[in-house]
């Protein structure tokens, strides 16, 4: 049975010998000490979008005293700056790259035990502008700048990706985000310019995406970010929630998920964040669903949230808001909800964070931050398939 990555203590990323606040150095490898239940192989990717490039990080630590480290020939290159990330879970062992200045997507295998990236196994270079990707079962869906979802069906091992019928599906104006679930197919994207999610349902034999009743939902202002939880499938111990990060309405909205996918408000929502928040991030594996996390660059700070496990209501944490980095513009929270990972342009850096399992509250592991590549846009939690 595989374990589920418990708090990321990345200490030994401190090793990595980076010499500066940023650096594309090959890191050391990691290894498992013989004596360690080295199980779980999940991943940490960060898109370095101004070195064209892709930092992977491994972490151990339910055995104490061992922390992880840098993946073997870790930061990667790229051959195009990398803008987003998508892969793991759903879409098995791999990794999704975009690249919105060459209109490229990539896809990468990952190795489900050293989690070394190899590739690119294909790529496709398209007439739309890819913002975000996300994926379920043996598809994938790239959020297009211009309004639309293009679809894809993965095949040969991840070296063909065939686009399906009726693709691009429409969508909302100038989506920048998507998510997506198991039991039932979901897909759910963030539409910055109309200010509202698109809803689909996802067909599971040929993938083809059908909008939900009632869908597109009106949010708040400039959604920049969009989150589900959990993935798998339904929450039998409270809602099923979808939550949204609006940067220019300073506020997190959030709705509670019906049976047919469809989305509602849930009481009080939209909920106060501090200005311009760029990411909302919650465990999208756990039951219940304890606490979000939103990153504020305003302020450079990382608000938190509980989640009451009846309504979805959000109730800001005893401590909030933590320091984060400069700038910090994207968050994700592991699948077991042990820890949290914030990224930050500015400072080139990785921020790790426990999250206390009885009030959410955060604390930086030791030696965070870590440094990683130029300009840092998007984090990946990569979690091994199960």
């Amino acid at each position: 049975m595989r374990r589920i990555l418990g708090v990321a203590s990345l200490a030994a990323l401190a090793m990595l010998g980076c010499g500066g606040p940023a650096s594309n150095s090959p890191a050391p490898c990691f290894t498992c000490p013989p004596d360690a239940g080295c199980l779980d192989r999940d991943a940490i990717f960060v898109a370095n979008t101004g070195s064209s490039s892709i930092s992977a990080f491994q972490a151990v630590d339910f055995t104490p005293g061992y922390a992880g480290g840098g993946v073997c020939g870790s930061p990667f290159p790229m051959t195009t700056p990398p803008t987003a990330l998508g892969g793991g879970g759903l879409i098995f062992g791999w990794l999704l790259v975009l690249s919105q200045p060459q209109k490229s997507i990539s896809m990468y295998s990952v190795d489900l035990v050293t989690s070394v990236l190899t590739g690119p196994l294909c790529t496709i270079t398209t007439r739309y502008t890819p913002a975000a990707v996300a994926g379920t079962g043996g598809f994938f869906y790239v959020a297009n700048a211009e309004g639309s979802i293009s679809a894809y069906a993965v095949s040969g091992s991840g070296t063909i990706a065939t686009e399906l019928v009726g693709s691009p599906f429409a969508g909302g104006f100038g989506p920048v985000a998507i998510a997506a679930t198991g039991l039932p197919g979901l897909l759910y994207v963030a539409n910055s310019q109309s200010n509202n999610v698109s809803g689909y349902s996802v067909d599971p034999s040929t993938g083809v995406l059908t909008p939900l009743p009632g869908s597109p939902y009106s949010a708040g202002q400039g959604p920049a970010s969009i989150v589900v939880a959990p993935v798998p499938g339904p929450n039998p111990l409270g809602p099923r929630l979808v939550m949204v990060a609006n940067r220019l309405s300073n506020n997190v909205s959030v709705f509670s998920v019906a049976g047919d996918g469809s989305l509602s408000p849930v009481p009080s929502s939209p909920f106060a964040a501090g200005g311009a928040p760029s990411s909302v991030a919650t465990a999208t594996n756990t039951m219940p669903l304890r606490s979000a996390y939103v990153t504020i660059p305003a302020s450079n700070q990382v608000a938190g949230y509980s989640i009451d496990a009846t309504s979805g209501a959000l109730t800001p944490l005893a401590g909030s808001p933590f320091a984060a980095g400069v700038e910090p513009s994207s968050a994700v929270v592991s699948a077991g909800g042990q820890s949290l990972y914030v990224v930050s342009p500015v400072s080139n850096s990785l921020s790790v964070y426990s999250i206390d399992q009885s009030s959410g509250a955060l604390t930086p592991v030791a030696g965070s931050p870590f440094p990683v590549g130029q300009s840092p846009t998007a984090v990946l939690y990569f979690q091994v398939p199960q």
